[in-house]
């Protein structure tokens, strides 16, 4: 994608992931429909936000082509609308959750009232902008909870980043970002959390091999 001049907002040229993501659609969706079923960590992080969130609604933010946290959550009752900026991503999802509702946005502005969420997930949405843009994405996401609302965000521990020109033979253009746990933490707080939990976990064997930061959040009532 040498060349290439795209959408830039506070900073980050954001149009050349998302089409790298809108040509990998199909192939994201096969690795990872079912990853859940080989994460039991996640599994019962996921459990636990459910039960805070039921029954909505939540969002699934950079939910992926295929939609499956989102659908994780709502076979344990919550109500769940997944959102991603890659278009061919949100149609992909869609054909494989039908009973779900799947919209196209940024993180960084969502379609969504002030206040109108219970819960916002965020499964490593959160990646690939510098410091700016995650500032700009996480008030967005403080925006669209109301009170007692509660952010479960996962992304990839560590320092620095890394570019990535292919996926499994076809072109992208991508550069992922690591959080530091302790920096990650500060910067959901200056969002307007209360940060209840900050988790490292290694890789599992199958997955790209990087330690995993969970932060969990909620948005205190009354403010």
């Amino acid at each position: 994608m040498g060349g290439y001049v795209g959408l830039v907002y506070k900073g980050v040229v954001i149009d050349p992931v998302r089409a790298s993501f809108d040509r990998i659609a199909e192939q994201y969706a096969a690795d990872f429909a079912d990853e859940l079923t080989r994460k039991p960590w996640d599994v019962e992080r996921l459990r636990h936000f459910a039960v805070a969130c039921r029954p909505g609604p939540v969002l699934d933010v950079g939910c992926g082509p295929a939609g499956h946290v989102g659908r994780f959550l709502a076979d344990l009752g919550a109500r769940v609308v997944g959102v991603d900026f890659s278009e061919r991503s949100v149609a992909h999802a869609s054909r494989l959750n039908p009973t779900l509702r799947f919209v196209a946005g940024d993180a960084s502005a969502l379609p969504i009232a002030d206040r109108a969420c219970a819960g916002i997930v965020a499964f490593y949405s959160l990646i690939y902008g510098d410091d700016a843009w995650t500032a700009a994405t996480l008030a967005e996401l403080r925006r669209v909870l109301g009170a007692g609302g509660r952010l479960l965000v996962a992304v990839h521990a560590g320092t620095g980043a890394q570019r990535f020109n292919e996926y499994k033979g076809t072109a992208v253009d991508v550069e992922l970002r690591y959080r530091h746990p302790a920096a990650f933490a500060a910067e959901v707080r200056r969002a307007g959390f209360a940060v209840e939990s900050v988790e490292v976990r290694p890789p599992y064997a199958f997955e790209h091999a990087t330690e995993r930061l969970y932060v969990a959040a909620r948005v205190k009532r009354g403010s």
